[in-house]
Parts: C-alpha cells; structure tokens; sequence
C-alpha cells in the first residue's frame, strides 16, 4: 500500500497514535489506561506540532526538548555534535576525526552552543538550571521523543542520551518518517520506535513526507505551547 502524505504535522501526530496501536496495541491501552505513567519530548521548532497531535490522543503531558548542533567554525551549515537543553553533548568522533580542530576551537565552538541553548530557554521563559525538572518528570517514567522526522538521528541520539541520565522507565521514539539507516543507527538505544514511513532509499529528505512543508516558525511554537492543554508551562 502506497504512503499518503501528512496534511500537517498535527495531523501526523494523531497518526503516530494509530501506528502505536497498530504496531503494540498492549502498549496502546496502557497509555490510554495510565497516562501519568508517560511523558513526551519533542524537538523544536517542528516536533512541537507533532508532539501536540500525538497528546491529543492520549492525554500525556509533554515538554521541549532543545537540541543543537555544534557548528562547525568553517562551515557553519554544518555541525561535529550536538548539545542538548541541559547542557548534555554528544559528539561525532568520526567526523571530528576528519576536520583537524584544535582542542580550543572544538571548547569554543561547544560552549557558543551551550550559549545558543540558554538563550532559548530564556525565550521560552524556561529556568536555566533544569536537573529536579527533569528528574521529576523523567525518572521512573515511559518517555516518548517525538520530532518531525529523523535526518541522520544524531540529534536524537543526543537527545537520548540526556533523557538517559535522569533514569527514565523506558524510552520510545515516535517520528512520522524516517531513513532505514536512522532508524538502526537510534534503535539500540531505546525501547521501541514507531515510524509510519520508514524508506530504505539513498536520498532522504523529512519534507517528502507532508503535503504543505515549511520550517516551523517561533511564532508558531509559542502559538502552541501558550494555548496548549498538554505542555508543561515552566
């Protein structure tokens, strides 16, 4: 059966639901039955819509999730790691290897982004300093990271990798698309990953999954997480 693209990112989140169901209906009931027993993370800015369509489902709270990546100083457009919300780094060893940085310029071009993080906590009127946050709502909890799609995963794979820290019960991805090779290179890291359009193809681009594809705007999440019944205000 052919793939019909998303009408928007809402409504791939309430879709996601339905792959949840379709793929572990035992997991599905339990959300529906315990909803406080799980939390989401979605990566901004286009992971928040999706996330907010996923909730609508079932009734979960959920909260942002910055993830950035560390540019690199000669090619800005491009990035060796990524940094997380709470400070969290995770770095691309093979491509570091390959980009012959001095130990100053990689400290510098981290703490630019840890940088970059605070200033959008600020904006999103989040506390700088989030651990007892984070703890309360992550330990001993199923967790769902929710994104608009993955690219590579490596902004996942950071992302996990700081959810893990806080002793989460189980941890569970939900994209709406996805490469084949992203979905192995994140799956031995987390529990169970829910995907309604994995394609094993050379070329991958997140925008070939919806009908209407833009870059979600700031606005927009603030639209959204003002206005929500699901998002956790701080």
């Amino acid at each position: 059966m052919g793939f019909e693209r998303y009408e928007s990112r809402f409504q791939a989140g309430e879709i996601l639901a339905g792959e949840i169901k379709r793929k572990n209906e035992d997991l599905y009931d339990f959300i529906i039955k315990n909803p406080n027993q799980f939390f989401c993370f979605a990566i901004p800015n286009g992971g928040v819509p999706v996330v907010e369509g996923l909730c609508s489902q079932f009734n979960t709270g959920y909260d942002m999730l910055i993830v950035r990546k560390i540019k690199i100083p000669f090619n800005t457009e491009a990035g060796f790691g990524s940094v997380t919300t709470d400070g969290t780094v995770l770095i691309n060893e093979g491509l570091l290897s390959h980009l012959n940085l001095s130990e100053m310029e990689v400290s510098d071009s981290i703490e630019l982004t840890k940088s970059e993080i605070r200033d959008r906590l600020k904006f999103y009127e989040k506390e700088a300093n989030l651990e007892q946050h984070y703890k309360q709502h992550i330990e001993g909890k199923c967790i769902f990271m929710v994104d608009d799609g993955l690219a590579s995963g490596f902004t996942m794979l950071a992302a996990i990798k700081m959810v893990k820290k806080y002793s989460p019960k189980k941890i569970f991805i939900a994209v709406p698309t996805s490469p084949l090779s992203s979905v192995q290179r994140v799956s031995p890291y987390i529990d169970e990953l829910f995907c309604p359009n994995v394609r094993n193809v050379w070329r991958f681009a997140v925008a070939d999954a919806y009908k209407h594809w833009y870059d979600v705007p700031e606005s927009e999440v603030l639209e959204i997480i003002n206005t929500s019944k699901y998002y956790l205000k701080k």
